[in-house]
């Protein structure tokens, strides 16, 4: 691998691993914050997903910068790809109908959660699209799909959120 192409490599790693490392630290911080056992089990269970990302990055750039390689990428199980929690609802819906108020920062903390995860999906997209090393695109290919994974489970919950706040404070748009 040529020197320019290594360090755009590795630059691309780099960021890469900034934003599961500010993923991982924003699904802990939310887990902490919400009083919803479902919600602190998927602020969890995403978390550690980052946290899994970002090793699979920290061990592609070990060897790139070792090797001026990509390690070849093989995909995990099945139940291995899946976030932990991985259905609709999360948020009790009874709960949401008693006192939607104590919701809100769960309300922010989703559609935050959820730019997270879309600016994840695009920046790994490109990442893809760029490279013609086959290991590289395939790896740049999974986190895409795991970051799709998160982005639909989120959109999910924010959207049944959202509904459920405008109904109760007698606005709903379109």
């Amino acid at each position: 691998m040529d020197e320019k192409k290594l360090e755009s490599a590795l630059m691309a790693l780099n960021i890469a691993m900034q934003t599961e490392k500010d993923g991982h630290e924003f699904y802990l911080s939310a887990a902490e914050r919400t009083s919803d056992p479902q919600g602190k089990a998927l602020f969890t269970s995403l978390a550690a997903d980052e946290l899994e990302h970002l090793r699979l990055l920290e061990d592609q750039k070990e060897t790139l910068t070792e090797k001026q390689r990509w390690l070849p990428h093989s995909e995990p199980g099945e139940e291995a790809k899946r976030t932990k929690v991985e259905r609709a609802p999360i948020f009790s819906r009874e709960a949401l109908a008693q006192d939607i108020n104590t919701y809100t920062s769960e309300l922010s903390a989703l559609r935050m959660a959820l730019l997270i995860e879309k600016d994840a999906v695009s920046f790994y997209s490109k990442a893809a699209s760029e490279t013609d090393d086959a290991n590289c695109k395939a790896m740049y290919q999974y986190l895409v799909e795991m970051e799709k994974g998160h982005q639909r489970i989120l959109e999910e919950e924010y959207n049944a959120l959202a509904k459920q706040f405008w109904g109760t404070m007698g606005f709903e748009p379109f």
